[in-house]
């Protein structure tokens, strides 16, 4: 048995169920994934979660109707935005951190003294010198001076030569002991001196540890009051982190005449959810607005219901198979029928233009709607043009307007293209008549209540072209004559070509009525007339090539970078020598005469040789770097692919400069407690 997740489950539903609630589909997978659990086999689990989608969908409505009243009450408060902002770091509160705690109170230490005990015991033993030195001196002298008198007697009895003696031997030893006790005292300041001297480098560490000490208590000083202050900060952050906005409305500069939307979510989510945000600030500012739905997808029902729990009048219409009590005519002069259905029904796309056909068909249905009387209706213009191709009579056509008709024959060329022409009117007249038959008391389609929605089918065929084109022309004839006014909508009108869009967005200028255009996939020449308004909304794309575009439209940002580095190494060497070879030879002869006569013969010979060597090493590295300007994507196309459904890029030309800005139109931010009021310009 194959058995599924929950993630597995829901895309199921998410595919099959045509609503796209996700609360139908959560409710759908939980009851699928219930019925699994109790062993039911894939087809019953599947036809469980459809019954339960079923139940929600019949469920009663008084809480969807309390959450649009709760939704239109916050959304009708606010003043006008197209989205909300996340608050930006310049004045989003930072998260509370809680500042680091200083260091430990330093404390002093005393450093180690240095050995001094030699040079300690050397100074006591120079003092104790010196003591002992001095008492001995005293002792002299007193004893001398005790004894004086008696040694002076005696020293007079020996006679005058003794005397003599005797005062300078008194002054030899008074010399003798004044010299030691200076020599005692000379050793105890020398002592002092070297203690000192061994002693002043430790006491200039110690001094430059105090200072050291003292400096690093005043920087733990700071840094507790510094500390202090950071913890007050934190607190007044954590503060504003709990009450400050984190929510920002966000809207243009100015007031864009016409607005581009480029991509989207499948299930057109993000189209409706910017719908109801930008829906409901055009409703509060008094205007109305006019939306016209060709998606399938009920892009405009948010809207309609925001409006209609706040109570604004509301109008809405399908045109659908089951066919709409809507008068499509209605308000369009008679003689701007034929040139409406014309361009509606010839169509044009980019690549061609088909005038003969639209010329064909414009004096055609000229003539039709000159002769019928009212009412003018899809079948009754069918019957006329009918009888202009076969001559025969139409019940729904009176008997003097077929004779009339019929009388104009021969006025019409009568050839094979014409016919086909004829017979291609009168069957898209048919088509038209089936949708919109026609009652006897129809609704106009444009009202002048404050929210208007036309809808029609989704997909893609003749049919819903020739719908979607015929809405387009109804609404240029409405601009025209100012049945339409405030703020037009066209959701997923991009398959009418960038010609009937231009057209649209021409005729909104000239009568004052802004524009939106939703564009899934701006291809071709709609690509080229992106952004003619002054404001682009860039929302999620699914494909490579439209996220490429959009990244392209919203800008690139330059830059400098490295795109070049050069590195040379180069090596030198060089290596030379040489030698040299001399040569000398000396021959002579003397004559000495001293006793005998004799001569004697000298012979020198030298050789010299020198070699000389010399080589040289030499290296170089060079490295260059080049910087160049290079242009890239401010957005990335891999951001616009993984954006959420809501999230969009308001890419805004309106004001004095071009701003991009990150927005989520998400109308539930508006309940959210923390939202602020001011807009950021």
């Amino acid at each position: 048995m194959i058995t599924w997740n929950r993630a597995q489950w829901r895309n199921h539903f998410a595919e099959i169920l045509l609503s796209g609630d996700s609360a139908e589909i959560e409710a759908a997978t939980a009851a699928a994934l219930a019925a699994a659990a109790r062993g039911a086999d894939p087809a019953s689990a599947k036809r469980e979660g459809k019954a339960a989608a079923k139940r929600h969908r019949e469920r009663p409505a008084t809480t969807a109707l309390a959450w649009r009243e709760q939704l239109a009450t916050r959304l009708f408060a606010l003043p006008p935005r197209w989205g909300w902002r996340a608050a930006p770091l310049a004045t989003r509160p930072a998260a509370p951190i809680s500042p680091a705690p200083p260091a430990p109170r330093p404390i002093w230490a005393e450093p180690p003294r240095p050995d001094t005990s030699a040079l300690h015991g050397a100074r006591a033993k120079a003092a104790s010198r010196l003591r002992w030195q001095v008492a001995f001196t005293v002792l002299a002298v007193v004893a001398f001076f005790a004894f004086q008198t008696r040694i002076e007697r005696e020293v007079r009895a020996l006679g005058r030569e003794t005397r003599e003696v005797y005062e300078v031997g008194l002054i030899i030893v008074a010399i003798l002991l004044g010299l030691s006790v200076l020599g005692a005292l000379s050793g105890l300041r020398r002592a002092q001196r070297d203690l000192r001297a061994f002693e002043q480098p430790y006491l200039a560490f110690r001094a430059e540890e105090r200072r050291r000490h003292e400096a690093a208590h005043r920087e733990w000083e700071q840094a507790v009051r510094a500390h202090a202050a950071a913890a007050e900060a934190a607190r007044w952050q954590a503060a504003q982190a709990a009450a400050g906005p984190q929510w920002f409305p966000v809207r243009p500069a100015g007031d864009p005449t016409r607005v581009d939307v480029l991509g989207g979510d499948p299930r057109r989510h993000g189209w409706a959810s910017l719908l109801v945000t930008v829906g409901a600030s055009v409703l509060a500012a008094g205007e109305r607005i006019t939306v016209l739905d060709m998606t399938g997808h009920d892009v405009g029902g948010g809207l309609a219901g925001v409006a209609q729990a706040r109570g604004y009048p509301t109008h809405r219409v399908d045109l659908d198979d089951d066919g709409a009590e809507v008068e499509l005519l209605a308000g369009i002069d008679r003689r701007d029928i034929p040139e409406c259905l014309a361009h509606a029904i010839a169509g044009r796309s980019d690549r061609d233009d088909p005038k003969q056909e639209r010329a064909l068909l414009t004096e055609v249905l000229t003539r039709v709607v000159a002769v019928l009387a009212p009412p003018l209706t899809f079948a009754r213009l069918a019957a006329g043009a009918r009888v202009l191709r076969q001559g025969s009579g139409e019940d729904a056509l009176r008997p003097e307007e077929v004779s009339a008709l019929a009388g104009q024959i021969g006025d019409i060329d009568q050839n094979e293209w014409t016919a086909r022409q004829l017979r291609f009117l009168a069957a898209r007249l048919d088509l038209l008549g089936a949708l919109a038959p026609g009652t006897r008391y129809p609704c106009p389609l444009w009202t002048p209540r404050a929210v208007s929605v036309v809808a029609t089918d989704g997909g893609r065929g003749d049919r819903k072209e020739l719908v979607d084109r015929l809405l387009v022309e109804l609404a240029i004839r409405a601009l025209d004559s100012s049945a339409l006014g405030g703020f037009l909508v066209v959701a997923g009108a991009d398959h009418l070509g960038a010609h009937v869009l231009t057209t649209l967005s021409d005729h909104a200028r000239r009568a004052g009525v802004r524009l939106m255009l939703m564009i899934d996939q701006p291809r071709g020449e709609v690509e080229r007339t992106v952004g003619t308004g002054g404001a682009v909304c860039v929302m999620k794309m699914y494909n490579h090539r439209d996220a490429t575009m959009a990244a392209e439209f919203v800008g690139r940002g330059h830059r400098f970078v490295v795109n070049q580095i050069t590195r040379q190494t180069g090596k030198t060497f060089s290596d030379g020598g040489g030698d040299s070879f001399g040569a000398n030879t000396n021959q002579g002869t003397s004559t000495e005469r001293k006793r005998r006569n004799g001569k004697s013969l000298s012979d020198s010979r030298g050789h010299a040789w020198t070699g000389t060597r010399n080589w040289s090493v030499a290296d170089n590295l060079s490295t260059s770097t080049s910087e160049s300007r290079v242009y890239e994507f401010i957005v990335e196309p891999q951001e616009l692919l993984g954006m959420p459904e809501t999230a969009f890029l308001l890419v805004d030309n309106s004001g004095a400069g071009r701003r991009v800005t990150v927005v989520d139109a998400n109308p539930g931010i508006s309940l959210l407690p923390r939202v602020s009021t001011a807009v950021i310009e």
